[in-house]
């Protein structure tokens, strides 16, 4: 499923949901929105935050069928994010408020959202993924640039970094499989060991992509979009 984006210079509301090859329109999202962040919860998709002209502290609740709706409000609006789901429970990590970088990794739950760590500095373009109970986040945008930055965040303890990009990125897509992480970014796939933080090359895309979406299905990750329309599945 893919939620909203920007084509040109527009946000959209479009609901995209189906096999890879063969994606198509199931619904609309309540408003048009990008930057937003997406984690599945049981058998429900929710949307936090994103915007149009303005970060918001929309929550979404989508169902697998295209069914849209609002679903409460974050403690603050929030774009530029990433979102993981762990033991059912929804994490965000860091983002843009509209008039700050933010650096709380955030446990949601309606009307209750809770600080569960710190990030060293704001962080927002982040890509973000989970893998055994850990929270990972490569890569972004800080107050001070781009970040070659690894951190590897386990909710209630204090973010650690894993280990470093080969140089500063942003705008980057992460996800996990069999083990190893995936970081997507201009035309290279990056191989991050989660246990030593080495980062090797998996893959070159035959062209350039940034914003792009990166998820986990079956036995692939299935990149999408960043600036094309392409769909690419990677496989190890």
């Amino acid at each position: 499923m893919i939620l909203g984006g920007l084509v040109g210079n527009t946000s959209i509301d479009t609901i995209l949901a189906g096999r890879p090859a063969s994606l198509r329109v199931v619904g609309h999202l309540p408003q048009p929105t990008h930057d937003a962040a997406a984690a599945m919860l049981g058998r429900t998709v929710y949307v936090f935050g994103g915007g149009a002209a303005t970060s918001t502290a929309t929550v979404v609740r989508v169902s697998l069928s295209g069914s849209a709706t609002n679903a409460g409000t974050l403690i603050e609006p929030l774009s530029d994010l990433g979102a993981v789901a762990i033991a059912g429970k929804a994490y965000l990590v860091g983002g843009y408020t509209g008039t700050q970088f933010a650096t709380a990794v955030l446990r949601h739950a309606p009307a209750n959202d809770t600080v569960v760590a710190r990030l060293p500095a704001g962080l927002r373009y982040a890509g973000v993924a989970a893998l055994d109970g850990t929270i990972y986040a490569a890569g972004g945008l800080t107050p001070s640039g781009p970040t070659r930055a690894v951190y590897a965040v386990r909710p209630g303890t204090k973010p650690r970094l894993l280990g470093q990009l080969p140089k500063p990125e942003q705008a980057g897509a992460l996800a996990a499989l069999h083990g190893t992480l995936y970081y997507v970014r201009g035309r290279e796939v990056l191989a991050i060991n989660p246990r030593t933080g080495k980062v090797t090359v998996a893959a070159h895309l035959s062209v350039s992509l940034a914003n792009a979406t990166a998820t986990t299905v079956g036995n692939a990750i299935v990149i999408a979009g960043g600036g094309t329309n392409g769909i690419w599945a990677l496989t190890p």
